[in-house]
């Protein structure tokens, strides 16, 4: 990948000496997931963000080993930390009974905080009635997600180290075959020409997916490559970082990718 990705720096160098790319990005990585401790099956929470807010699902147990649930809104602080108050609900209607809204009730018990400095985990700090409790929790992966597709999309990356350096932004198609945790990406370049093949293993944290192997290219380049925080869907596939590393010795570069599932190229 080394002289195809350093031709994609110069394609961009000279296509944009004068300008000031910008990036549209999401607030953060996406929080939401279910997490928990696998020592500690039998309790967890489940996180929705939306922007910059994130709800919380905590279930859990009390004094007397029954079961109970918490909720909180988190709003970002800073450093990928979310804080908010955490609330008990009580009493609410059975639920082989018409829903009975004045039964229910809620109380606020004290404060919830996550950080996530890790994608695939994070801790997690809440206070009920003076307790404290602070865990290190993970994505709960439920199953190895099916990668298999046609794709077709931009790459963004920062060369460093490199004979050429800078930001590259070019169009790629990628065509992956999966069989259960080993992985084939064919990455080509229709501006540039060439391809590069990477052969990978497949990791499943929660929603993320997280691709290690080694690459080798059509000009007889290669090296060892990462894909990580990829989340697919039906209409197309993403990841929050590529990493990459080339010869010479620290050639490297780091970027992300983001392509629409189609039929053909």
């Amino acid at each position: 990948m080394k002289a195809l990705r350093n031709a994609a720096g110069v394609l961009l160098t000279a296509l944009f000496f004068f300008a000031s790319p910008t990036y549209a990005t999401s607030f953060t990585t996406d929080q939401s997931d279910l997490y928990y401790i696998a020592a500690e099956s039998g309790w967890g929470i489940q996180l929705v963000q939306r922007g910059s807010d994130i709800f919380a699902t905590l279930f859990v147990y009390d004094q007397n080993g029954n079961p109970t649930w918490y909720t909180a809104t988190m709003d970002y602080t800073t450093n990928l930390t979310w804080t908010g108050t955490l609330y008990a609900t009580t009493n609410g209607t059975y639920f082989g009974s018409p829903w009975n809204p004045a039964t229910l009730i809620v109380t606020p018990v004290g404060t919830m905080t996550w950080q996530a400095p890790l994608v695939n985990g994070g801790i997690l700090t809440y206070v009920v009635n003076g307790v404290t409790v602070v865990k290190n929790v993970v994505r709960q992966t439920l199953l190895i997600d099916d990668y298999s597709g046609h794709y077709a999309g931009y790459v963004h990356r920062d060369f460093t180290g490199c004979p050429t350096n800078g930001i590259s932004e070019v169009p790629m198609t990628v065509d992956i075959t999966q069989n259960g945790t080993a992985i084939s990406i064919l990455e080509t370049f229709p501006s540039i020409g060439g391809s590069c093949t990477l052969t990978a293993t497949v990791s499943e944290f929660g929603q993320m997916g997280d691709f290690q192997g080694s690459f080798v290219c059509s000009d007889g380049s290669g090296g060892t490559d990462e894909w990580s925080g990829v989340q697919v869907t039906i209409s197309g596939i993403s990841n929050r970082d590529m990493t990459t590393y080339t010869n010479p010795a620290g050639c490297a570069n780091n970027g992300y990718f983001a392509g629409a599932r189609v039929t053909t190229f």
